[in-house]
């Protein structure tokens, strides 16, 4: 029989009494889907622009807010002053100032030919500080250093070409001792991943639409597996690292069968095959 899931029970489980702030967190972000336009977003990212929908993408990331919410309640992390590292669409950030952080949503928004200017605008009325790195450097110079409590980095590093290094080292500086880092990316040993390898297919964006992509492509440069996002954080001095495997884009289908049941069954029995991995950390004191 096909297996079906349900979305919201499912972020129900896992946020618990943050529920209701990842509701109002993704509905703020979906808010003014209708009026953007996204088409500037193609010369960077070819297929992001015109003609995609985000809806069932914001839709599916209450769970990752969700597990970022879960995270945060083990680790005892109620307040403080927030920066959302790479925060696009912006729902993390709405989702921690209503958790009553004060939020700093940190992205190049400027490059983006006002794509998310309504965004920004709502932004503001919620009471996010938005830091452009065109305005304080994409190292976080212009943040003092020591002076953020928690850095949310949520689907950032795998879209860094040449190295994840100087995002590591910037977020280390400004993040006070004691402070917590969330990071979440794509597991690179992700079930469909693994599947596509096997039948000799291409893992990432095809090449027919990445070729003529102006300069800087800002797809996926490179997805890592645990073991590496491990390496990271311990090169990079934090402790207290715990970590987490979940599915995200498997509850997008109305149902699951075939296929697709298969593949579900393999992640239930082995969580490392699962579709994304995050994980907490503390920068020693």
């Amino acid at each position: 029989m096909p297996l079906k899931l349900n979305l919201m029970d499912y972020v129900e489980a896992v946020a618990d009494a943050a529920t209701e702030n990842v509701r109002a967190a993704t509905d703020d972000a979906l808010g003014f889907l209708g009026t953007h336009d996204f088409s500037a977003l193609d010369r960077h990212s070819p297929g992001l622009g015109k003609g995609w929908d985000w809806g069932p993408y914001l839709r599916l990331s209450a769970i990752r807010i969700a597990h970022t919410a879960a995270l945060l309640r083990r680790r005892d992390v109620t307040s403080g002053r927030l920066l959302d590292f790479g925060s696009y669409f912006g729902n993390f950030s709405f989702f921690a100032r209503r958790c009553g952080f004060e939020t700093l949503a940190f992205d190049s928004y400027g490059a983006y030919g006002g794509v998310f200017d309504p965004t920004l605008r709502l932004m503001a009325e919620r009471g996010i500080r938005v830091v452009d790195s065109a305005e304080i450097g994409y190292d976080l110079a212009g943040l003092s250093p020591d002076s953020i409590d928690v850095v949310l980095c949520m689907g950032v590093i795998e879209h860094i070409p040449h190295t994840p290094r100087p995002v590591f080292e910037a977020i280390r500086r400004v993040l006070r001792p004691g402070g917590t880092l969330i990071l979440e990316t794509p597991n690179l040993a992700y079930a469909y991943t693994r599947r596509k390898l096997m039948a000799g297919r291409p893992i990432g964006l095809p090449i027919e639409l990445q070729y003529n992509t102006e300069i800087p492509f800002e797809g996926h440069h490179r997805e890592f597996t645990l073991d590496e996002v491990l390496w990271m954080l311990n090169r990079t001095g934090q402790v207290d690292i715990e970590a987490h495997y979940f599915n995200y884009s498997i509850f997008g289908l109305a149902e699951i069968s075939g296929t697709d049941r298969e593949v579900y069954g393999e992640m239930e029995l082995d969580p490392s095959r699962r579709e994304l991995i995050i994980t907490g950390s503390r920068k020693p004191i």
